[in-house]
């Protein structure tokens, strides 16, 4: 099967949309001016620049019309342009990060390079007319913006698709070359729109990828899934294949660029490799994890890629050093890259809306400590050292947040310093004392030329003085284990009654000794406070009174439910009708149970666990969470004519809550063009998952129409993790990326430490 031109996202509109209008009169040509190139290495950090709204929106862009940046190139005008595959737009961005954009009104298609500079000081990008037999596109852009549309070929109507141009690149030869993805063919287009194309020998060769090689021919991806190559075509047209030989199913080659070494390198999906001109092929070694969507060669004499396995920007040396610098959004999926003139790398976060640029030396900020925990007044410092390899320039530090003013900075050595790598400043600090009852919270800020500046550190004071059960996350495959976090002085220690193993695919994992008896289940788990450690996801799983839990076993469609005493071990299985349920409470009315595949389905169920009666209770419903004798629930109002912001449709924008004793069903919120979930509840206040097709939010809830914004300010990924959601005497414990939060409803999410874990119980 072959896959589709488009990036390898799936987020990535297929050029399947019909596009009226001729192809445009070719302009005169102009004497090459060349490409623009990058004056200097620059330091510093990453920097956002937000991408302003199309000029005009698109009938078929998606619900609230993201930007899509495909691709980048730099400008023979000094300047960095993008193409916006959603909002049908190319996008111009000076080094200050000043963004026009230009409305192309056809369909942008290709995925590895997409937009290329010209030797007559135009830009060239790949447009899609829909196929039909009408002929693709190459639109040249001046850099007044001015469009003018070139053929880029075109296929019988019968084969659907167009020839499907896919990457683009000046060649050595003063002519644009690009790949048709599926025409099996690369074209030569002069300046002035003279198309020739030569057909690649391999049928279905799913060209992609294509750059200008140190030889002088011009080099390209072929990334059909079982015989991938690189290929090298002259500026003549004949073409010689080179076979990828080392592993590659489901891991196909994509983009392609010359290197600093003499050799074409070349990303796949999860790994990247490299050719000489000689045809001499070699895998290249990159950090677990790494999945590189786009790669350039930088004046620094390295590879520069953008990973969307590990959300960072990656300097790659000739020799297979890698340094990694995370982005400052965990969720960040960096996507299009492109050396600026002003000696930056350039990418686009199409999920936040900006483009971004980094430098080729970059400042690194590492803190002591987070969070500074106070009990009194005695003073607390906290250091700042520099571990990147460009000077660190703080020009400021403040206390900021809620409580601010109960604490006080003393000695400061960072405010107004510029760090050498390696080189260290502090700050102290103090706590006044005083204030409101219960948690207080603050934020230090330190403002430098770092990435995510400011960079934020948690100033706690009146924290609860218990040890919370968390679930630290497990390695190599072994289940999470359970620890305990001791609030008052912000550490995690080992629990060796939390031990959790592996035991098979039926039971999944047991409680392991010391911890007796050694209880089965299928995930590792909960801390109830009377019995301790317990084989399962949450407390929806556990009796009320902790004595019972319930499971049910990883084979699908489930025919049973497994009850088990805590104290023997001994477990009940009481048969039910195969489906693919889930247990969603356990109360003292029994277990309750709903059908969950991809999506949660109507109907709830309750099993009796003494007797294995089981009874259906109603089918009118989506039930999500059980509290107490109350099933919360989703729903759509069909009042709702906004679009449906759901990515796999019917999104929900309603809940309800029902009485399980009356059948009593009261709607608690009702909010048109939001997707709503309730995804825990706090003392009876149910916890939703919110989101409006843009972004994503948490809500809590103390009555019909009363929800409060749960805010977590070191969390700012826009699908980022969190989880947990555990209430108690304190607030709602809360895991994420960034650390375990501490909610309450004055002060908000309070980083109470930076650790990765999930909250498993309540504080004590």
């Amino acid at each position: 099967m072959r896959i589709s031109p488009s990036s390898f996202r799936l987020a990535l509109l297929l050029a399947t949309v019909a596009c009226s209008g001729h192809v445009g009169k070719a302009g005169p040509s102009a004497s090459p001016v060349g490409t623009a190139k990058p004056v200097a290495l620059s330091s510093g950090g990453v920097v956002e620049y937000p991408v302003p709204g199309p000029p005009a929106t698109p009938a078929d862009c998606p619900p609230g019309c993201p930007p899509y940046i495909g691709s980048m190139a730099l400008g023979g005008d000094g300047n960095v342009w993008y193409a916006d595959n959603f909002r049908k737009v190319v996008g111009r961005v000076s080094p200050s990060g000043q963004i026009k954009q230009f409305s192309v009104d056809v369909e942008l298609v290709g995925g590895a390079q997409t937009i290329a500079a010209g030797p007559d000081g135009n830009m060239y990008v790949n447009a899609s007319s829909g196929g039909g037999g009408k002929p693709d596109f190459i639109l040249r852009v001046t850099p007044a913006g001015e469009i003018t549309r070139l053929s880029a070929g075109s296929v019988p109507a019968s084969q659907g698709f167009g020839t499907g141009p896919e990457s683009i690149t000046a060649g050595p030869d003063g002519n644009l070359w690009f790949t048709e993805f599926w025409a099996n063919r690369v074209g030569r287009l002069t300046p002035s729109g003279s198309l020739t194309e030569f057909t690649i020998p391999r049928a279905e060769s799913d060209p992609r990828g294509i750059v200008t090689g140190p030889d002088g021919n011009l080099w390209f991806v072929e990334s059909t899934r079982f015989r991938p190559a690189i290929a090298r075509i002259t500026p003549q047209g004949v073409i010689t294949e080179f076979p990828i030989t080392f592993e590659t199913t489901d891991n196909t080659p994509n983009d392609i660029v010359s290197g600093p070494d003499g050799k074409l390198w070349f990303t796949e999906t999860e790994g990247m490799g490299r050719i000489s001109i000689n045809g001499e092929v070699s895998q290249v070694a990159l950090p677990q994890g790494s999945k590189p969507t786009k790669l350039v060669a930088a004046p620094d004499g390295n590879i520069w890629y953008a990973d969307a396995g590990r959300h960072a920007i990656v300097r790659l040396g000739a020799s297979g050093a890698t340094r990694t610098y995370p982005l400052a959004r965990r969720g960040v999926i960096p996507y299009g890259m492109a050396v600026g003139a002003d000696g930056r790398i350039w990418f686009g976060e199409s999920e936040y809306g900006v483009v971004a640029s980094i430098g080729l030396t970059i400042p690194e900020a590492l803190m002591s400590t987070r969070p500074l925990v106070f009990a009194d007044a005695a003073p607390k410092s906290v250091s700042v050292r520099n571990v990147g390899n460009a000077p660190l320039v703080i020009s400021s530090v403040r206390i900021a947040g809620l409580d601010a003013n109960l604490f006080s900075k003393g000695s400061d050595t960072c405010s107004g310093t510029s760090l050498k790598p390696d080189a260290s400043c502090e700050v102290q600090l103090r706590y006044g004392g005083g204030g409101p009852a219960g948690l207080q919270s603050a934020l230090l800020e330190i403002a430098d030329n770092g990435t995510g500046s400011p960079q934020r550190l948690s100033l706690l004071a009146h924290v609860p003085q218990c040890t919370l059960p968390v679930m630290r996350a497990g390695s190599g495959g072994a289940p999470a284990q359970g620890a305990r976090f001791d609030v008052r002085n912000a550490r995690t220690l080992n629990d060796p009654y939390g031990g959790f193993e592996v035991v098979g695919a039926a039971s999944g994992v047991r409680r392991s000794a010391p911890a007796a008896p050694q209880l089965a289940g299928v995930a590792a788990g909960y801390y109830d406070g009377a019995f301790g450690w317990l084989p399962v996801r949450s407390a929806a799983e556990v009796s009320p009174d902790g004595s019972r839990y319930a499971y049910l076993p990883l084979e699908f469609p489930h025919s049973e439910v497994h009850v088990v005493d805590v104290t023997t071990g001994v477990e009940k299985v009481w048969k039910i009708k195969p489906d693919f349920w889930g247990i969603v409470g356990f109360t003292r009315q029994g277990i309750y149970l709903h059908v969950s595949y991809e999506g949660i389905g109507a109907g709830l169920w309750l099993l009796d666990p003494d007797t294995g009666a089981f009874k259906e209770l109603f089918t009118d419903g989506i039930a999500t969470v059980i509290d107490g004798t109350a099933a919360w629930l989703m729903a759509r109002n069909p009042a709702d004519k906004l679009p449906d912001v759901s990515a796999m449709g019917g999104a929900t924008n309603e809940i309800s809550k029902r009485d399980l004793i009356t059948g009593k069903i009261t709607v608690w919120l009702y909010r048109p063009g939001t997707n709503m979930v309730v995804v825990a509840a706090a003392g009876g206040m149910p916890i939703l998952f919110v989101s409006d097709g843009q972004s994503t939010t948490y809500w809590i809830m103390s009555a019909p129409n009363q929800a409060q914004k749960m805010d977590f300010p070191f969390s700012t990924d826009r699908y980022g993790y969190l989880g947990g959601f555990v209430g108690d005497a304190y607030g709602v414990w809360v895991g994420s990326d960034e650390g375990l939060y501490l909610w309450t409803a004055r002060t908000g999410g309070a980083l109470m430490t930076d650790e990765r874990v999930t909250p498993a119980g309540t504080c004590a």
